[in-house]
């Protein structure tokens, strides 16, 4: 069963076009080449933290294998360093590991 690995990023004001764009156009690129991993979605949340912007980032993977790999291999730290060493004093990021409870569609009327 897939997973979603969650980070909520905190950005600073001053930063965030050159952030966004940077996440948008190199970051997630580069973990969706890691095996397992699926897909990426980035949202704005509407509230800012003391004026920084929040954004959620969440990337569906295949298995909690395939993320218990990444999380003890070598890319995670390459990655995250690279976004240390660009966006570090820029933002403040926190990471969560969501797994699927339950799905309810919409009643048929």
């Amino acid at each position: 069963m897939s997973v979603i690995y969650a980070i909520n990023a905190e950005v600073n004001p001053v930063d965030e076009a050159t952030w966004d764009d940077w996440q948008t156009r190199h970051h997630m690129p580069d973990v969706l080449r890691q095996p397992g991993f699926l897909r990426g979605t980035k949202y704005k949340i509407d509230a800012p933290v003391d004026g920084w912007s929040q954004y959620l980032i969440m990337y569906e993977v295949a298995s909690r294998e395939a993320l218990d790999d990444y999380l003890q291999g070598d890319a995670v730290t390459r990655l995250r360093a690279d976004h240390y060493s660009r966006f570090g004093a820029s933002t403040r990021l926190s990471r969560s590991i969501l797994t699927l409870t339950a799905t309810v569609e919409r009643p048929q009327t």
